[in-house]
């Protein structure tokens, strides 16, 4: 016996193929995930005592500890060589100066863009 479906596209109702016969949309999958036989929740069978659950807990808890103490063990953090006190060599450190700015005075009929395409710093302002 033939479950009768309800067409998705148009509602047409009761449809006993697998065609709708008033849009002839395709129900051959619907119909076949409405044929599946039906199966109970398999997590209400599964029933978890108090002593299974802190089993679980603690082999959870050693497994981490494994973990940490393990990357502890092989993965060692890679430090500089520490060197005594005469084998160090300080090289001289030498300030330097910075660059000395290029002034420019505004002139009349100058455009700002011109002057800035030229790395120009503008010492003075452009109303004057």
């Amino acid at each position: 016996m033939k479950i009768k479906l309800n067409c998705p596209v148009c509602d047409y109702q009761e449809i006993e193929g697998d065609t709708c016969p008033n849009c002839d949309t395709d129900l051959s999958v619907i119909r076949m995930l409405k044929e599946l036989p039906q199966v109970q929740n398999p997590l209400r069978q599964l029933k978890i005592t108090k002593w299974q659950l802190g089993v679980a807990l603690l082999l959870l808890i050693i497994g981490i500890g494994l973990g940490v103490i393990g990357s502890f063990i092989f993965l060692q953090p890679q430090l500089p060589p520490v060197s005594s006190p005469n084998q160090v060599n300080h090289a001289p450190v030498t300030a330097k100066e910075p660059p000395k700015p290029i002034t420019y005075t505004v002139k009349s009929g100058d455009h700002i863009s011109a002057i800035s395409l030229n790395n120009f710093v503008v010492r003075e302002p452009l109303g004057k």
